[in-house]
């Protein structure tokens, strides 16, 4: 079993606020999304997430299950403010506002080098654009299909490596989402 470093998420969390201060496209889901495929590159490419969070599936797309506790916590320790801003939608969006610099000592060069790649990647997308993406995701296709706020298994970032990482995999089969479930069991071991 995972065990999720909230630490690391927080900090995460403020050096994606801070990257993506110009961005008027920034928002909470936009953060949502940012921290998910950084996440799921990383356990991708290195075979470990960033924050060992656990992402479960909404209909908005893939989520951080610890989200808004660990907003609240920052807010309350003046870490972050959340802010309302229009960005020319129905209603305005929240937006994350760091109050303090991450702690680098806490992250590795690496973990800021992905979410750095992800954040480039996304920037004119919406959190919109980044929930439709979201939605081809054979992971979150297979927790919908078990209902509502059902985790999503890290080892099921290999079905997403050409649509969302740029890397081309073999073809998959027709069925892929039947074929998928086979590497939807659980993960086991507690990765550092």
């Amino acid at each position: 079993m995972l065990v999720p470093n909230d630490q690391k998420m927080k900090e995460l969390i403020l050096h994606v606020a801070i990257a993506s201060d110009k961005d008027e496209r920034f928002g909470a889901v936009k953060l949502n999304k940012i921290l998910f495929y950084a996440d799921f590159l990383s356990y991708f490419r290195r075979g470990r997430s960033i924050t060992n969070q656990e992402y479960f599936a909404i209909r908005e797309g893939p989520a951080p299950r610890q989200m808004l506790p660990i907003l609240k916590q920052m807010k309350a320790a003046r870490e972050i403010e959340i802010i309302e801003v229009e960005m020319g939608l129905p209603r305005p969006k929240n937006r994350a506002i760091a109050l303090r610099p991450p702690d680098y000592d806490l992250l590795e060069a690496e973990d800021v080098a992905i979410v750095d790649e992800i954040i480039k990647k996304f920037w004119d997308k919406t959190g919109t654009d980044l929930t439709k993406l979201s939605h081809d995701f054979a992971g979150w296709k297979i927790a919908m299909s078990q209902g509502t706020n059902v985790t999503i298994q890290y080892s099921m970032a290999q079905f997403d490596a050409e649509t969302l990482f740029g890397w081309e995999p073999p073809p998959l089969p027709d069925n892929y989402v039947e074929y998928a479930k086979q590497f939807a069991e659980p993960e086991s071991e507690s990765v550092a």
